[in-house]
C-alpha cells in the first residue's frame, strides 16, 4: 500500500472525470485520474453542449476552444426528417427561425448558447486544461480493480504497465461511465426502468456536401425500409455518425464489418456512388436509469455512472458536467477543513432530483418521437411512405409534417437546461411544466441569473464575477453586508462585488433582476447557484457558516 499526495482518486478520464479533476484543481485540491483505455476515444458519442455546460466552460476557460471546434451554428439550428438524405424533406425544425419572443428569451438568458461539439473534441479541451492546470495526474492504460472504503480513507487497487499496486487516498469518484463496474461492486443499484432499445453507432468519414451543402442540418432523421436511422454531423464537413437499431439477441457488432457499414450508409444517403470511410462501430443501450444513491461512504458516483438517459434531449454528458461542478467544490471545502462531511450529502440531495427529471424529459421525448417514425413504428411508417399507392404515401407525408413542429421542446429546452432549482420540486403544484419557457429567478438554489454589466469599462456577464469560492453581490448601499462577509469563513475564498462601485448596470436591469436594489445582497456558491438572498434578520456570514456545516440556512 502506498500513500499518494492527492486526496482524491478519480476513476475514468471521460469528460466528467476530467471535469471533476479540473474543478478540484481550481479549488487547490490535487487528484489522480485513472483510465483503463490508452487515450481519448476517437469515436464521437455525445455532441450537444447545452447552455449550462457552455457557462461552466466559460468559467473554466475553455468555452472559446470548444466553440472553435463546434459545428457551424447554421447547422446546429436545423433538424430535418427525410426518407433518405438524397430525398426531399418530410419536415424540419429550424431553431433560429422560431417564435421571435422565444429566441430573444434564449439569447438574453445567458452569455453562452447551446452548441454542438463532438465529445472527443470536448474531452481534448478538458484534458488540455487539466494538464495546463498542473493539479491532476492522468494515468492511461490503468485499470482500477477495486476500491475499498476503510472509513477514514480509501484504498484503490490499480493495475497498469507497472503491475498491480494499492494506493491510499481520502476520497474516490467513480466516473467510469454506464458500463463501468465500480457502481456494482459498491452494491449501488439502479432503478428498474425498462430498456427502450439497443442501438449501433457507426462513425464514418465522407463528403456529404452534395446533399448538405445547400440545406445543412445537424440532425437528419431518415425513415425508410432499407436503412432507417439518425445521421449526425459531428463537424459539418467529413465527420459523421449514423445511429441505427440492432437486436443483440440475433446479432453483434462483429456482424457489422466496414463493408456492410459502408453499404448501410450508402442506403441511408440514397446512392451507391458515395465513398465511405468507416472509422469505428460501437453499441449502446437506450435506457433511463438513475442510481438509488450517489454516495457510498467515501466513494461518489458522477456522470453516466450515476444516471443514464436516452439521447433524446442531449442531457447525458451535460448532466455529468454539472455533477462534477457540484461535487468538486464540496469535496474541496471538506478537504480544506472549512466544511463538515455532511456537506457532501448535499451532492446527492441536489443532483439526483435533477437527473430523475432529466430522465423523465428524455423519456417523454423518445416516446413522442414515435409520432414521426422514430422508434418501434419505423417499419410500419416507412412502409406507408413507400406505398405503391400515391394517396397512401402522400397522406403519411402530411401526417408526419404535422407531427414534426410539436417535437420542438425535444431540441429547444432552455428551462430544462438552466431552470432547475436545488431544493425545489418542478412538478408538485399540478401546473403544466414547460421544458422550453425559462424565467430567471434570484432565489436560493437557483443558478445565478445572467445579466450584462460593465466592469472597468468592459461588458461582462454576472457569471464572470464568480470565483472558485463564494461571491457576495450587493446593492450600492451594501457596505454592511460586505464587512460582515469579510469577517467570516476564515480560509474560505471570497469575493464581494458592490453594484455601483465595482460594477455598473447602465440600464438598471441587473439589480432589478437579482432583487438587490439599494442595500440588498445575495451570496453565490462556487458552482454558480445562489446560497442566500438578503432578508431581514439574516446575514451572508451566518448563511455561509450554515452552508459549510450543512445546517439549516437562513432564507
Amino acid at each position: 500500500m502506498t500513500d499518494i499526495d492527492a486526496p482524491v482518486v478519480i476513476v475514468g478520464a471521460g469528460p466528467v472525470g476530467l471535469a471533476t479533476a479540473l474543478v478540484l484543481g481550481r479549488h487547490g485540491v490535487r487528484s489522480v485520474v485513472f483510465e483503463q483505455y490508452d487515450g481519448i476515444n476517437p469515436h464521437p458519442r455525445a455532441h450537444v453542449v447545452n447552455t449550462r455546460s457552455m457557462e461552466l466552460f466559460r468559467t473554466w476557460g475553455i468555452a472559446d476552444a470548444v466553440r472553435a471546434d463546434a459545428a457551424d451554428p447554421a447547422w446546429a439550428g436545423t433538424i430535418l426528417w427525410k426518407q433518405t438524405l438524397a430525398g426531399e424533406p418530410l419536415g424540419r425544425i429550424d431553431l433560429v427561425e422560431g417564435p421571435e419572443d422565444q429566441l430573444l428569451h434564449r439569447i438574453h438568458a445567458s452569455a453562452e448558447q447551446l452548441t454542438s461539439c463532438a465529445q472527443d473534441r470536448v474531452q481534448r479541451h478538458l484534458l488540455d486544461a487539466v494538464l495546463a492546470q498542473g493539479m491532476a495526474t492522468v494515468h492511461y492504460s490503468t485499470t482500477v480493480v477495486e476500491v475499498t472504503d476503510l472509513g477514514d480513507c480509501v484504498d484503490v487497487t490499480v493495475e497498469g504497465v507497472g503491475g498491480r499496486q494499492i494506493l491510499r487516498t481520502r476520497y474516490a469518484v467513480a466516473a467510469d461511465g454506464a458500463t463501468g463496474s465500480l457502481r456494482d461492486t459498491l452494491g449501488i443499484k439502479m432503478d428498474d426502468s425498462p430498456v427502450l432499445g439497443h442501438q449501433l453507432n457507426i462513425y464514418f468519414h465522407a463528403d456529404l456536401s452534395p446533399w448538405m451543402g445547400e440545406d445543412p442540418a445537424l440532425l437528419v432523421w431518415l425513415i425508410n425500409s432499407a436503412s432507417p436511422g439518425l445521421l449526425i454531423g459531428m463537424d459539418g464537413v467529413r465527420r459523421w455518425t449514423f445511429q441505427r437499431s440492432f437486436d443483440p439477441a440475433v446479432e453483434s457488432p462483429q456482424d457489422y464489418p466496414p463493408e456492410r457499414c459502408a453499404r448501410i450508409i450508402q442506403e441511408a444517403v440514397g446512392t451507391t456512388e458515395l465513398d465511405v470511410d468507416i472509422r469505428s462501430v460501437g453499441p449502446w443501450i437506450m435506457a433511463a436509469r438513475t442510481a438509488e444513491t450517489y454516495r457510498s461512504g467515501r466513494v461518489f458516483l458522477v456522470g453516466d455512472a450515476a444516471h443514464q438517459f436516452p439521447p433524446t434531449g442531449g442531457l447525458g454528458m451535460n448532466s455529468g458536467l454539472a455533477d462534477a461542478d457540484n461535487l468538486g467544490w464540496k469535496l474541496a471545502a471538506v478537504l480544506r477543513g472549512g466544511a463538515s462531511d455532511a456537506l457532501l450529502d448535499g451532492y446527492e440531495r441536489e443532483r439526483r432530483p435533477v437527473a430523475v427529471d432529466n430522465a423523465r424529459h428524455s423519456m417523454l421525448n423518445a416516446i413522442k418521437m414515435a409520432e414521426v417514425g422514430i422508434g418501434p413504428e419505423t417499419t410500419r411508417i416507412a412502409a406507408r411512405l413507400e406505398s405503391p399507392d400515391p394517396a397512401v404515401a402522400a397522406a403519411e407525408r402530411r401526417r408526419i409534417a404535422d407531427a414534426i413542429p410539436p417535437q420542438r421542446p425535444h431540441f429547444d429546452a432552455l428551462n430544462q437546461e438552466i431552470g432547475y432549482v436545488y431544493g425545489a420540486a418542478r412538478h408538485d403544484d399540478g401546473a403544466p411544466f414547460s421544458a422550453t419557457d425559462y424565467t430567471p429567478i434570484a432565489a436560493p438554489g437557483a443558478r445565478l441569473p445572467h445579466a450584462w454589466i460593465e466592469r472597468a469599462g468592459e461588458r461582462v456577464s454576472t457569471h464572470d464575477l464568480l470565483i472558485p469560492g463564494f461571491t457576495l453581490i450587493t446593492g450600492p448601499e451594501g457596505a454592511d453586508w460586505a464587512d460582515a462577509f469579510a469577517e467570516t469563513g476564515e480560509g474560505v475564498a471570497k469575493r464581494t462585488v458592490v453594484i455601483g462601485r465595482d460594477v455598473t448596470s447602465p440600464d438598471g436591469y441587473c439589480p432589478e433582476l437579482l432583487g438587490i436594489r439599494e442595500n440588498g445582497a445575495l451570496l453565490v456558491r462556487p458552482d454558480g447557484h445562489i446560497a442566500w438572498h438578503s432578508a431581514e434578520g439574516s446575514s451572508p456570514a451566518s448563511a455561509l457558516a450554515a452552508l459549510l456545516n450543512a445546517t439549516e440556512q437562513p432564507a
